[in-house]
């Protein structure tokens, strides 16, 4: 072999290894940070496990930070690294001793972040709003939230399963029914070219003014001789835009949209893994560990999508 082949086989081969091993900022998973336990009583939070997307590999000094729209500190956590068995995941968690309370505790526009090292992986824009009972018998105190949780939702599926079934998950709030009426049914409505193509009518009933998290499985595709449950394949075989319709007693109160374009469900604009400012990104995988076991632990793909 020629010198000159020797050194361009070993430059192709350097070329190679650099982009397979090819690294990525690290981010925290953002339903994480929705997902948070929330005191509406005191207006606090209590960070208990955040998923850290694409760790470095020696993570140092690393904090939950609350901060006001002037950027004054509100309240801020230590937090520990952990590693998890999946290579691009690992989790934050309160520092030993800490119960992994932060307190607000005020009205106001806030954002909450997390540093390493010095620098903000991300951050989560939310707003606090008191609210005082107005039973004299009853008299009670609470701060309802308002941020992404209004604005978003996802599907999830198991990744490079076509036939996996997909779950819708998302968030509603009292504040979303017409009127504040309690009792409200809700239910979910999945429509294509003006078609309703899918549904989960089975209701849910909101019960709190704030945002609780729900997760729908087993969505109903009109099939004969049967119905089945909604999977991957079903979305990808449509074209164009989607939509899951969200309606309280029959009547549509908010939707929620994403496109289907050359047999693949798109990523939201901010799962992209260059998007900048990263601090923003939205990770498009998430390993659930509702489990509590280790080795039941899952890879879930993420379709994040936008109320319009």
């Amino acid at each position: 072999m020629s010198r000159r082949l020797f050194v361009t086989l070993t430059l192709v081969l350097v070329s190679a290894t650099a982009a397979s091993s090819q690294t990525y900022k690290p981010a925290i998973e953002l339903q994480s940070l929705l997902n948070m336990r929330y005191y509406e009583a005191s207006g606090g939070f209590m960070v208990e496990d955040l998923q850290v997307v694409f760790p470095s590999a020696n993570i140092g000094d690393a904090k939950f930070v609350i901060t006001d729209q002037a950027g004054a500190m509100v309240d801020t956590l230590p937090l520990r690294y952990e590693a998890m068995e999946f290579p691009a995941f690992g989790r934050f968690r309160p520092e030993s001793g800490n119960p992994g309370i932060v307190r607000v505790g005020k009205s106001g526009n806030f954002i909450m972040s997390v540093i390493v090292d010095g620098q903000t992986v991300s951050s989560m824009p939310f707003s606090l709003k008191e609210e005082n009972s107005t039973d004299p018998f009853n008299p009670k105190k609470t701060f309802v939230r308002d941020g992404p949780w209004s604005d978003i939702a996802y599907f999830t599926v198991v990744p490079d399963d076509p036939n996996g079934e997909v779950t819708f998950n998302w968030w509603m709030s009292l504040r979303e029914i017409p009127g504040g009426a309690k009792g409200a049914r809700v239910t979910l409505h999945l429509i294509a070219n003006g078609k309703e193509i899918a549904s989960r009518t089975d209701p849910v009933v909101p019960t709190v003014s704030d945002w609780q998290f729900t997760r729908h499985r087993q969505i109903s595709v009109p099939t004969l001789p049967r119905n089945h449950w909604l999977t991957l394949a079903d979305l990808t075989k449509l074209n164009g835009e989607i939509a899951v319709v969200v309606k309280a007693n029959g009547q549509p109160i908010k939707t929620y949209k994403t496109t289907v374009s050359g047999g693949q469900v798109q990523h939201h604009l901010r799962s992209a893994l260059n998007f900048e400012p990263h601090a923003q990104f939205i990770s498009p995988r998430f390993i659930d560990v509702s489990s509590g076991t280790n080795s039941q632990y899952k890879m879930y793909v993420m379709y994040w999508m936008k109320k319009q």
